[in-house]
């Protein structure tokens, strides 16, 4: 510590580049200080500092398998508010400033904090400061000398809040354990009794303030034993076609975006803490303009006039049908047991055609979603729609749930008289629903370089990636735009690994996944501290709307 603050006053007031002169590692009271990454500019990307704790002091029970997660989510969460508070704005560009990425309502495993080989990790971003071009010392020695030690002596579990963190890994343990049991009972989704749905607008995910209590119809209500002793009360979704309607702003839509972000374990207040939905849950919209490649479409779409190949289809700009058959192919192919769509984002000729229409138009090569839906449930994907106006779909329903005033109630039996009254009638026989096709991606089409410099960044809803820029505004159960930041670190591990040995992409993602588990986030960056985890089905989304992607089939 002392020969740090020896450094810093030594380049007080040189250039700024003489920051690189404190490369190293150094020796607090605490915890061991090194500098990962030092920027050569004050209006750079900040520099990253990694704290190394032998000695932190949490116990073996904190660092269990079941609840490891838990305990690194909520240091993460008191190292935002340390930095937070001790962050000031002290010269040019980020000068003064101590940060990390917003940790929002969701738990994950994040790079900036883990637990490994006993000891513990810290990063977060420093901003060093400056004047212009040329170094604070002063400002800079009371960042190290009073700020850090100060955050790393409030990481200790000496400084935790033990209860808190109790309950923190206690919740997070119930949680996994009713997700578990979600497959055991033969349900997709599970909304608690008293959870509280609505967000408080379209850009915050906190809960509405004064917003209804959830209560489950009490035929659909389950009553669960946890082996963690809780007992939850809640509204269980079983496994086939569920069909949630009812009149406008009654709460279709907010039941299924809690479904959708139910595959996240939620921190307790949020009001979500109890909605567990499949993990493996996919939601598809449609996305018109979105690139496709070689994927086979012909399970839905068939006999284009174009007199394009269906099933080995490509596109730099997809209709909304187009989109939303692929997006689908695509997800079996990765592997999923639930597909959730709100039909105020889909393509309605998709979804279904009318009799009349049907009678209009003699020559459609699109096979409604409505004349599938079945045979995907017979092959083990169930499907959560909301529909408001496609009543088709109350004769493929197994299960009809009505929101009236963001309250739920079970109408299948109305819906099986109304189809007694009003029959569907479909359009005919279809071939059989074929497995998803194995694609390749090819190395040359996965590089990370752009102009001969590696490009790997995030720029508010867009990925760029070597030659691309990715538009995920459509990746629905994306939280945040750190999980943005794996998923750019994600592809250029493609990349080597497809160098290495190409393989198809559901090999190649359980590759990626057996590597961050063996490895950690240290496979994508050993030094940002900006990555939360993902899941293989947002990687695999960014990669399928590569449009410099290259698939061998």
């Amino acid at each position: 510590m002392e020969n740090l603050r020896r450094k810093i006053r030594e380049i007080d007031g040189r250039g700024y580049k003489a920051y690189k002169s404190l490369r190293g590692r150094y020796r607090y009271r605490f915890f061991d200080l090194e500098f990962l990454k030092i920027q050569g500019d004050p209006f750079a990307t900040p520099s990253v500092v990694l704290l190394l704790f032998r000695r932190h002091g949490y116990p073996e029970r904190c660092l269990q398998e079941a609840v490891r997660t838990a305990t690194e989510d909520f240091i993460y969460r008191r190292l935002y508010e340390i930095c937070r508070k001790l962050s000031h704005k002290e010269g040019s560009g980020g000068s003064g400033r101590i940060h990390v990425p917003e940790p929002g309502q969701a738990v994950l495993p994040r790079s900036a904090v883990q637990f490994k080989d006993g000891s513990l990790l810290v990063k977060f971003y420093v901003g060093l400061p400056a004047a212009g071009r040329r170094i604070l010392g002063r400002e800079a020695e009371d960042i190290f000398m009073r700020k850090i030690p100060k955050l790393g002596e409030d990481l200790l579990y000496s400084s935790m809040p033990e209860e808190e963190l109790e309950k923190h890994c206690q919740l997070f343990r119930c949680q996994n354990e009713l997700r578990a049991k979600l497959k055991e009972m033969g349900l997709v989704a599970f909304v608690g009794d008293g959870s509280i749905l609505p967000r408080q607008s379209g850009i915050s995910d906190l809960p509405m303030k004064g917003a209804k209590f959830f209560l489950s119809p009490r035929n659909l209500r389950k009553e669960i034993e946890l082996p963690c002793g809780k007992r939850v009360v809640g509204m269980g979704i079983p496994r086939g076609v569920t069909l949630i309607s009812g009149g406008g702003y009654h709460g279709k839509t907010t039941l299924l975006e809690a479904l959708q972000n139910g595959i996240y374990n939620h921190i307790e207040g949020d009001g979500r803490e109890w909605v567990i939905t499949a993990e493996d849950a996919v939601k598809i919209r449609a996305e018109d303009g979105r690139s496709i490649k070689r994927v086979d479409i012909s399970n839905f779409i068939r006999d284009l006039p174009s007199g394009l190949n269906t099933e080995d289809f490509s596109s730099e700009d997809a209709s909304g049908s187009t989109s939303m058959a692929a997006s689908i192919s695509e997800a079996l192919e990765v592997g999923t047991s639930l597909l959730l769509i709100d039909e105020d984002t889909t393509a309605t000729n998709f979804m279904i055609k009318d009799e009349r229409m049907a009678e209009l138009i003699r020559k459609e090569p699109i096979i409604p979603f409505v004349e599938r839906v079945k045979e995907l449930k017979e092959q083990g994907v169930s499907t959560v729609l909301v529909a408001g106006g496609a009543g088709e779909y109350l004769s493929v329903a197994d299960l009809v749930i009505v929101m009236e005033e963001y309250l739920p109630s079970d109408a299948t039996a109305e819906a099986r008289r109304i189809i007694s009254r009003y029959p569907a009638k479909f359009m005919g026989d279809f071939p059989p629903l074929n497995p998803p096709k194995p694609r390749t991606p090819l190395p040359e089409g996965l590089s990370p370089y752009f102009r001969g410099k590696e490009r790997v960044k995030v720029k508010g809803e867009t990925v760029l990636y070597g030659g691309d820029e990715i538009d995920t505004h459509s990746f629905e159960q994306i939280k945040s735009p750190a999980q943005l930041s794996t998923v750019a670190h994600s592809l250029r591990l493609f990349f080597e690994l497809q160098r290495e040995k190409p393989q198809n992409l559901r090999k190649l993602l359980e590759k990626w996944e057996e590597i961050l588990k063996s490895r950690g986030f240290e496979a994508l960056s050993r030094v940002s501290p900006g990555l939360f985890m993902v899941r293989r089905h947002e990687v695999a989304m960014a990669l399928n709307r590569m449009r410099r992607l290259k698939i061998l089939i």
